[in-house]
């Protein structure tokens, strides 16, 4: 056997071996033979808790992901901003990110400890710490809440804002908030009624070309084209209040900075999404509650921050209470991405 692959199996079987050496064993393995990263993180907080607080952690992280994003993106625009590095200081955002997302995890940890270096990769592929980034779903600022998870939280969101009347820019535009959710609500509707033209396209074409060559036409074939007709409608109208909705957000955020004193004030009452304080700390919050459920797996977690923590249940015994990763094109990738941005990261640091 070659050296590369009597590695890889030494890798492999670590893990499986660990419980059954002494302790004097287990501190001859290296940390780096086994992995990086405990899929399944330990519910006792004392190891974060000892590393989060040591002096200059934060600060040791902040110059970590500074050295991946600049090593990464030498050339070319950022995710997200559509600008080259050059244009955006992400020196003074990113060591402010790193101070938040310790304090989150401090203070979250009775709920579950939280990997800080994860929580960074995370947000890079959320938002890439854009605070205004906006998602073809609504979902604001840089750790990317639509508003009913954010209000959950507590946050104060566009679509409800506190801002008294005038204060906000183009006003005409807040109804279409409401109107974006019932047009998505309609459509829900739609496809629970019509779960065979919705749900299973492929079958119901085949019924229908195997119903034609045999002469006898479906009588739910008008049906069938009414709801599709029905479908894009509705679909046209719930882009348009969509596109509406950005436009609202994207009027209020221009000119302004998280960094200004005055706008920070008018955040507060009108989206804390975009403010660190209150974004991170639920965003910590959140993936506190999400290992807690899914058993340490910072996996499923991971996939449910992204695609609704019900969509990894697992209903198979022993897996029930770490719960899975949906098959999801979207979802596979961001954890795919996390999971990289997580290395990347934590192998920098001093």
């Amino acid at each position: 056997m070659n050296i590369p692959r009597r590695s890889l199996l030494k890798a492999a079987l670590a893990p499986l071996l660990l419980p059954f050496l002494t302790s004097e064993a287990q501190a001859s393995v290296p940390v780096s033979d086994i992995s990086e990263i405990r899929i399944i993180q330990t519910k006792d907080p004392a190891r974060i808790l000892e590393r989060v607080s040591a002096p200059g952690f934060a600060h040791s992280m902040a110059q970590s992901t500074l050295a991946f994003i600049i090593e990464s993106y030498p050339k070319g625009n950022l995710p997200v901003w559509k600008k080259p590095l050059s244009e955006i200081d992400l020196h003074s955002r990113i060591p402010e990110i790193c101070t938040h997302v310790v304090q989150g995890v401090l203070r979250h940890a009775s709920i579950y400890p939280v990997d800080p270096c994860w929580i960074m990769g995370q947000m890079m592929a959320e938002s890439f710490f854009y605070e205004f980034a906006v998602s073809s779903a609504l979902a604001v600022g840089p750790c990317q809440f639509i508003a009913a998870t954010a209000r959950g939280y507590g946050l104060v969101c566009a679509d409800e804002h506190g801002q008294p009347a005038g204060f906000a820019r183009r006003e005409d535009l807040e109804p279409e908030f409401e109107q974006a959710g019932a047009y998505r609500t309609q459509m829900r509707a739609l496809r629970k009624e019509q779960s065979e033209l919705f749900g299973s396209p492929a079958k119901l074409l085949r019924t229908l070309v195997n119903a034609q060559a045999a002469g006898k036409p479906l009588s739910a074939a008008g049906t069938y084209a009414l709801a599709l007709d029905r479908m894009d409608l509705l679909q046209a109208q719930y882009n348009a209040a969509r596109d509406n909705c950005r436009l609202y957000l994207d009027e209020n955020f221009r000119d302004r900075s998280i960094f200004s004193p005055q706008d920070v004030a008018f955040f507060e009452k009108f989206d804390q999404r975009v403010l660190y304080s209150h974004a991170i700390n639920a965003m910590v919050k959140m993936m506190a509650e999400n290992l807690r459920a899914r058993g340490g797996n910072i996996l499923a977690a991971t996939a449910g921050y992204n695609a609704g923590l019900g969509n990894t249940d697992s209903k198979y015994g022993v897996y029930s209470s770490y719960g899975r990763i949906p098959n999801f094109a979207e979802t596979v990738e961001y954890v795919s991405r996390i999971l990289v941005n997580h290395h990347e990261i934590t192998r920098r640091i001093a």
